[in-house]
């Protein structure tokens, strides 16, 4: 379990129940508090979660290259649709050579959204390879669209 408590906003990550949320909370104190629970008997592995974040290709140096990040935690309430939501999604990036966004429960993307990620972004950073997974069918259409458009310019 993992927990990020600042300034009114919580983000919680536990691994038993397969959760990730995102809440408002009231503000006690100023400042940030994290806490990271670890069970002490897990059989989990560390080479399993250097293989998950690790991109092994002929041209791999082995370092953490690969991320995940989960679109249904940065829009609070709403569906994707601007360059900004995009913007705030791919903020510093650059740096991982394979970038998998996960989709689970984003019922909607707007035009604009996918344009920034598959055009400016991907033209911007040629060598970063983006993946999906758990788009529902209209993410798909939108996301099979605007790499179509990004290939014809």
């Amino acid at each position: 379990m993992f927990t990020l408590d600042s300034f009114g906003q919580m983000l919680v990550i536990n691994n038993l129940t397969h959760d990730i949320s995102a809440r408002h909370t009231p503000v006690v104190k100023r400042g940030t508090r994290v806490i990271l629970k670890i069970k002490t008997d897990s059989d989990r592995h560390l080479n399993d979660i250097f293989k998950k974040y690790t991109n092994i290709n002929d041209d791999s140096d082995y370092g953490f290259d690969k991320t995940e990040i989960r679109v249904k935690l940065y829009t609070s309430g709403g569906v994707h649709i601007s360059r900004s939501q995009a913007r705030r999604i791919l903020k510093d990036l650059e740096k991982f050579k394979v970038i998998l966004l996960d989709f689970e429960n984003v019922p909607l993307v707007g035009q604009a959204f996918v344009d920034e990620i598959y055009r400016v972004f991907q033209n911007a950073h040629p060598d970063i390879l983006i993946q999906e997974e758990n788009m529902s069918e209209g993410v798909r259409f939108m996301v099979e669209r605007a790499k179509n458009e990004a290939r014809k310019k």
